[in-house]
């Protein structure tokens, strides 16, 4: 044999394989590794077969809210009115799908970690937003409080600690009538708000913020980032401060927002700040206990780490202050 010589060995199975009957170990291992992937994975694998959805369980509150079967990532891009159904893009894979959300019980007006906040008007004179939460992906409902007066909500949020049996909280972002934070608590009849006192900065949020597995992060205009607390009260505490040398001590035409880093599918964030007709693009680090903001200066890794999804009103991105390249990604997610 020379070295110029290759060979290539091909195994022939002529004995048809019984995946109905793998082992019962080995179909519960991969259905948790699909879920801990993506839960269309985990969807997609109960399909397969009866015995399959046998091992791989779907309890009603399993597959109801909870937090684990959240489709997180996946943003809604595009509506077809005339299918009655609504496209699903990855942010991190660009998979889509298509999905229909049902339109009995309102319109979108927010999401988070791909479950959808659904408002419709009832009440005398349509002064009230009767809310639900809906998981596309499960199609799993649950009704929210009403909300006694229409409201107009920048983002949406959860908060809950990964316990199984444990509803999440939601938290909704209203920036009309008022700037404003809510938040319900499973058990509760009522939303309430966050009394946020106790902050050193003239404006404590820009109106918006961002869920991330779990907890809701909202941007200062200057630039700083705050994580919402419930315990032993609702309140804001920074997780991530400017640093002496990005720091901006003026509020006026400042804003910031938070999305999410499409180059880190661990929940990274990045956080966007507008002076004027400049963005300054900055990595969120909790990697230590104080939190940290790295200025991204390579823009070629901003192209990279930032892909916009264009939302049907959801979102805080401006697409003019975006590089031409990220648009022209955004539109292509659109064909």
């Amino acid at each position: 044999m020379t070295s110029n010589e290759s060979f290539c060995r091909v195994c022939f199975c002529t004995e048809e394989r019984d995946w109905r009957n793998l082992p019962e170990l080995v179909v519960s291992t991969v259905a948790d590794i699909a879920l801990r992937s993506d839960v269309t994975d985990y969807i997609r694998l109960r399909a397969v077969c009866k015995p399959w959805r046998v091992v791989a369980k779907a309890d009603p509150n399993f597959m109801g809210m909870d937090p684990r079967c959240f489709p997180r990532n996946w943003d809604i891009v595009k509506e077809d009115v005339r299918r009655g159904k609504t496209r699903f893009l990855h942010a991190l894979t660009c998979a889509s799908i298509w999905l229909q959300i049902p339109l009995e019980h309102g319109e979108v007006i927010a999401s988070a970690e791909g479950c959808l906040i659904l408002a419709s008007v009832s009440g005398w004179k349509g002064c009230k937003q009767k809310l639900r939460l809906f998981n596309p992906v499960t199609r799993a409902v649950a009704d929210l409080p009403a909300i006694p007066s229409l409201i107009k909500v920048r983002s949406a949020g959860f908060i809950y600690d990964g316990q199984a049996d444990a509803d999440p909280t939601v938290v909704l972002c209203v920036v009309d009538p008022a700037k404003m934070i809510l938040y319900y608590k499973p058990g509760d009849t009522n939303w309430l708000i966050v009394n946020d006192d106790e902050h050193d900065e003239l404006v404590p949020y820009s109106g918006g913020g961002l869920s991330v597995r779990g907890r809701f992060y909202v941007p200062t205009p200057t630039g700083n980032v705050r994580k919402l607390e419930l315990r032993p009260r609702a309140h804001l505490v920074y997780a991530a401060r400017q640093d002496a040398r990005h720091r901006c001590d003026s509020y006026f035409g400042v804003r910031s927002t938070l999305e999410q880093d499409a180059d880190d599918g661990d929940g990274g964030m990045l956080l966007l700040r507008y002076i004027a007709d400049n963005v300054d693009v900055f990595m969120v680090d909790f990697t230590d206990d104080k939190g940290s903001l790295i200025l991204v200066e390579d823009q070629e890794h901003y192209d990279r780490c930032f892909t916009p999804l264009l939302t049907l009103g959801i979102g805080s991105t401006s697409g003019d202050k975006l590089p031409a390249l990220i648009r022209k990604m955004g539109k292509l997610c659109l064909t």
